[in-house]
């Protein structure tokens, strides 16, 4: 359940001006709902491994004239010039990465966010009970390798290390389908006139 990302336009006051990449879009849902509110100047751009995700965000998408901007690729190398977006959105990526791939996409969605730009980025996140844990780790991948789940204190730390200077907890609600904790975190990039404060 997306709920709370639906909501981003008014909790993050964003406009029509927003330039979005959508990172991992799969069938494109969350990249339509936020155009569809926002009215976008510039089509908004959703990014994914997958060449038949895409093929299904195509067939999805119900207004070709407004339609998003679709581009096969992997988020650790990504195919966009610096500072191209002013807001990134990142779900569901993480979970079958070690650190080191994580800091290398944080440091793609620094690149690609311009000076004053947010990123969002959500996951699966643990419960701190380790027989808990692993249900829900089978839960998300019954089938797959089995998923790290972030907490978002490891999710903040992984993004300074990749460059960020402003990280903090997005508060997104937990999923109710299936029933597991979100890690969800909010990134920035501060503006360039920005001067960070001194204590004495």
């Amino acid at each position: 359940m997306n709920a709370a990302l639906y909501r981003l336009p008014r909790n993050l006051k964003l406009d029509a001006s927003t330039r979005l990449l959508d990172l991992g879009c799969g069938r494109g849902a969350i990249l339509r709902n936020l155009d569809d509110q926002l009215q976008c100047d510039h089509p908004p751009v959703g990014l994914d491994l997958s060449r038949e995700m895409l093929r299904h965000a195509q067939r999805d998408e119900g207004n070709p004239r407004r339609g998003a901007g679709l581009v096969q690729g992997a988020a650790t190398a990504l195919p966009f010039q610096d500072s191209a977006f002013n807001l990134v959105l990142c779900g569901h990526l993480v979970k079958f990465m070690d650190d080191v791939d994580v800091v290398g996409l944080f440091a793609e969605v620094r690149r690609v966010l311009e000076p004053g730009g947010l990123a969002v980025v959500w996951e699966f996140g643990p419960t701190g009970n380790p027989r808990l844990d692993a249900w829900n780790a089978r839960v998300v991948s019954p089938r797959g390798p089995r998923p790290r789940l972030r907490s978002e204190r490891t999710l903040k730390r992984l993004a300074t290390d990749a460059g960020f200077e402003f990280t903090r907890e997005a508060d997104l609600r937990p999923f109710l389908l299936p029933p597991v904790p979100r890690s969800s975190v909010l990134l920035g990039r501060p503006p360039e006139d920005y001067t960070p404060l001194r204590l004495a």
